[in-house]
This record gives C-alpha cells, sequence and structure tokens, in this order.
C-alpha cells in the first residue's frame, strides 16, 4: 500500500516542478524587457514645444508661426507588437507676456505697434507611435544580457497632432485689445530613453521635433 502512494506522489512531484518551470519561464518571457508585447504605460514629462499656429481670421500675424511654448504633457503607449507601441500625448502649456504694444501715431494708418511677447495658453493632442530598437538589439545579439535591456528602453517614432492656442489681451493697431484663438498642427520625429530603476517605474527624456523638441520626467508601467 504504501509503495502505490510512493509511485502516485513521485509523478505528482514531477506535474508540481513543470508547472513552476512553466511559470518562472512566463515571468522571464514578461519581464526580461523594458518593453515587450504585453507592455502598457504612461509618462508625465515637462519640456518645451514648437508647434505651428494657423489664425482664425484676422491675426497680429495674419499667417502660420511657431513660438516655442513649455509644456506639461501626458503620454500613453500601448505595445502592438514586441518592438512597436502606438498611443497618445496631451498636453497643457503656453508662455507669459504682454501682448503687442500699441503706438500713437499715423505712420501705417490710426497707430503702430510691435509685437514682442505676446502670451498664450495652449492644449495640443497627438497620436505617436514607436519603434523600440534596442530591445531588438539586445534580442539578435549573442550575449544581450549585458546590453540590460531589462531596465533600458531605446526608441524613436513619429507624431502627428493638433489642439488650439489662446493669445489673450493682444492690443491692436487701434488700441484694442482683444483675445485670438488659433488652431495648432504639428507632426514630427522623436527619440528617447526610458531607464527602469524600479520595476515599474522609470526615468525618460525625449528630444525631437512636432509634440516636443525636448522632453523628460516619469514613466509608470501599468
Amino acid at each position: 500500500m504504501k509503495n502505490e502512494q510512493r509511485v502516485k506522489f513521485v509523478p505528482s512531484i514531477k506535474r508540481s516542478l513543470s508547472l513552476l518551470l512553466i511559470l518562472i519561464a512566463s515571468l522571464n518571457l514578461s519581464f526580461g524587457q523594458a518593453f515587450d508585447a504585453n507592455t502598457k504605460i504612461l509618462s508625465l514629462g515637462l519640456g518645451g514645444s514648437s508647434m505651428y499656429h494657423i489664425p482664425a481670421g484676422y491675426n497680429y500675424y495674419n499667417s502660420a508661426f511657431s513660438p516655442i511654448t513649455g509644456e506639461l504633457t501626458l503620454q500613453g503607449e500601448f505595445a502592438v507588437y514586441k518592438y512597436v507601441g502606438v498611443g497618445f500625448s496631451a498636453g497643457i502649456g503656453g508662455r507669459a507676456g504682454s501682448g503687442a504694444l500699441f503706438v500713437p501715431g499715423y505712420i501705417y494708418g490710426p497707430g503702430v505697434y510691435s509685437y514682442g511677447w505676446y502670451p498664450e495658453f495652449n492644449m495640443p493632442i497627438a497620436a505617436i507611435a514607436n519603434f523600440h530598437f534596442y530591445q531588438l538589439i539586445a534580442d539578435k545579439v549573442s550575449n544581450g544580457a549585458k546590453l540590460h535591456a531589462d531596465k533600458l528602453d531605446i526608441y524613436a517614432g513619429i507624431n502627428l497632432g493638433t489642439g488650439f492656442a489662446i493669445h489673450p489681451g493682444i492690443v491692436d493697431g487701434y488700441g484694442v485689445r482683444h483675445t485670438y484663438v488659433d488652431a495648432l498642427a504639428f507632426g514630427g520625429i522623436q527619440a528617447g530613453a526610458r531607464y527602469y530603476f524600479k520595476p515599474k517605474i522609470a526615468a525618460f527624456a525625449e528630444i525631437g521635433w512636432g509634440k516636443t523638441w525636448i522632453n523628460g520626467g516619469i514613466t509608470f508601467k501599468l
């Protein structure tokens, strides 16, 4: 009777060990790379942008222009392949200024004015896509573990977006103060890196054109 129990117990141990090995292997696949097919992240950053403004109706420039503004951004990225992610970028930003300065006179009509620094508040939103080439390199080289791809994520991608900008307190050539609303249009490329100092928390930095020319902050894995 005891021999029969021992015979039944041995396969049970083997099955348990097999399940444990499968679990360990699946954990290695899930967490072995800083970015993989299951990655979902949110990033909060602070930086600067230069986006095209398209005036709606009469404006003091009456053409597209692209001032530099500070931006607080929230970005989300979700893997669609183990090296590719798509997502969004939304921001709140602007810059301080005093608006156009009216100068009485009749040189160019009832008055002339200088543009100077003008105030702005904007809200851009963009679609983004990134290719995480560092993870591809780590997979292809013979000793990818030395590249620390479990902590370091280096990527490049594209962005395309729109939004609006508000310019309050702009003084026209007649001395009348106005608030103008412009549409935003921007697109470009970005390159960046994330370093995970905790399993689900990373510091990141980006450079590029469009949604941001420089940006940095913190990333959270969901």
